[in-house]
This record gives C-alpha cells, structure tokens and sequence, in this order.
C-alpha cells in the first residue's frame, strides 16, 4: 500500500507543477498544452516536432527539449546542423544537440535540441521555488522555439 499512495503523491506533485506551469507558457509560447500531465513531461507535438518540457522526479536539473519525431528526423537534424551557429546565437546560448536521445513517450531514439535549468529535482524542489524554476523553463523554451521555429518551414509547409 506503501508504494502506491507514494505513486500517488508523485503523480499528483506532477499535475500540481504543470498545473500552474501551463497557463503561463500558453500566454507566450506559439502553442498551447492544453492539460497537466501526472509524469515527468508535458509535451506539444505537430507533424513531429515536438516542444517538450521536462522535471525528472529523483534527477536534477529541468530540460526544455525541441524533439524530431519523425521519419525524416535525421535528414531535418542535418539541415538544422547546419544552422547550428545561428540557431545557438539566436537562442542566446548553446544548446545541446542531441543526434540520439530516448524519452519514455517514445521507444525509439530520436534527435532533439535541448537547455538545461539547474534546479533539484521535482522531490526535493520547494513549492516556494516553483514559479523561479517555471519561469526559466518557459524563458528558455520561448526563446527555443524562436530559434528553431524559422529552420523549419520548408517542412511546416508541407504538412
């Protein structure tokens, strides 16, 4: 019975934090999560791009992601390589580029662009600082999708 109430408390800390993380980045960013989920991620996807927030339970550290989730991914990530000096200045720092990278979501390896907050993780992060460590996470992925959204097009338009 242990294990599960402890379940529950997780699942419910989950939806607690991007409960009131969402209404904020919906205001900003250029997509809307439309409900908190009780995991370690909140994602929005369209034709395999996905915008993925990210707080590990027992790790720390938050990640904002940019994921390629389709099956022209690797041909995408290329072109985006090649963009890689403008993409990073455009965000204002130096993403990591990942050429493969796993997420639970999803059982295949796959490319994405990531920014690393420093914070603990979810279990030992105060409620207190919830709205500091939100507002970097939604900073940070604003700022991603305006540098990586413009690379894109060709591909958005052909969808």
């Amino acid at each position: 019975m242990r294990r599960r109430s402890q379940g529950s408390e997780i699942s419910q800390t989950y939806h607690a934090f991007w409960a009131s993380l969402l209404p904020r980045s919906n205001r900003q960013t250029g997509f809307s999560l439309r409900s908190p989920t009780r995991r370690s991620s909140v994602e929005f996807c369209r034709v395999g791009f996905c915008f993925r927030y990210r707080l590990e339970y027992n790790a720390p550290n938050a990640l904002v992601e940019f994921a390629l989730l389709r099956s022209d991914s690797e041909q995408i990530y290329e072109s985006l390589v090649r963009w890689r000096e403008q993409i990073d200045e455009a965000f204002g720092g130096s993403l990591l580029w990942l050429r493969e990278t796993q997420h639970a979501e999803h059982s295949w390896p796959h490319p994405a662009l990531a920014w690393t907050i420093a914070c603990p993780g979810l279990r030992d992060l105060d409620r207190e600082a919830w709205p500091s460590i939100q507002s970097q996470m939604i900073d940070a992925m604003v700022r991603l999708e305006r540098a990586v959204v413009p690379h894109l097009q060709r591909w958005l338009e052909e969808d």
